[in-house]
């Protein structure tokens, strides 16, 4: 019996849980180079592990250098896309970032096994739009409602989306660095200023 293989082509066509999946295996100990390859082509195909037993070997070398291939071939990233009937849009000023919003992206990181969290976080559905293409999204609530959904969301947009995170990391830490050495140069200041016995401060 022939079975149609679906494979992926790039990294629009994987999803998150399969990079998860696919993570999860690379550190996994004590497997042969072609149990290791299996179980990635069971990951990134319909076939399953057992049936992989009678694919030929030409064409398991195929299958195996097109998903090495896809997950190397990066797609664009969209501010936007389409899950399950629902558009989801990037959050559209990251200036504006809430701080329940900044607490959890730092509490889950950017691990790949809470990427769906950080997703949840960053893209959120789309309540209005202008004719201009500016939309808004609903406000952050947490990320119980959506997380399970964002594993089935393309990587190229997660991929994209945590350039824009870690763009974003930088600049706060940055903006808090300034704040504690400007606090540090004021409280050498008071020191100074006890020091040559003006006394203590009014409050």
């Amino acid at each position: 019996m022939k079975v149609k293989v679906t494979l992926p082509e790039n990294n629009s066509d994987i999803t998150l849980l399969q990079f998860q999946k696919y993570e999860k295996l690379t550190k996994k100990k004590g497997l042969t180079s072609n149990e290791f390859s299996k179980r990635a082509v069971s990951i990134f195909s319909n076939l399953k592990y057992n049936d992989l037993q009678g694919v030929k070997l030409s064409d398991f070398t195929d299958i195996v250098e097109q998903i090495t291939k896809a997950l190397n071939t990066e797609i664009e990233f969209k501010n936007r896309f389409n899950l399950e009937g629902v558009e989801y849009g990037f959050i559209p000023n990251l200036n504006d970032i809430t701080t329940a919003e900044y607490v959890d992206l730092v509490e889950y990181d950017t691990k790949p096994e809470t990427l769906n969290k950080v997703m949840a976080i960053l893209f959120r559905r789309i309540e209005a739009e202008d004719v201009f293409g500016n939309y808004s999204i609903i406000n952050y609530t947490g990320t119980k409602e959506t997380s399970q959904i964002m594993l089935q969301m393309p990587m190229n947009i997660v991929n994209g989306a945590l350039v824009f995170f870690s763009n974003l990391s930088k600049e706060l830490r940055i903006a808090i660095q300034k704040s504690t050495q400007k606090e540090i140069r004021r409280v050498q200041k008071l020191r100074d200023t006890l020091k040559n016995g003006a006394g203590m401060p009014q409050l």
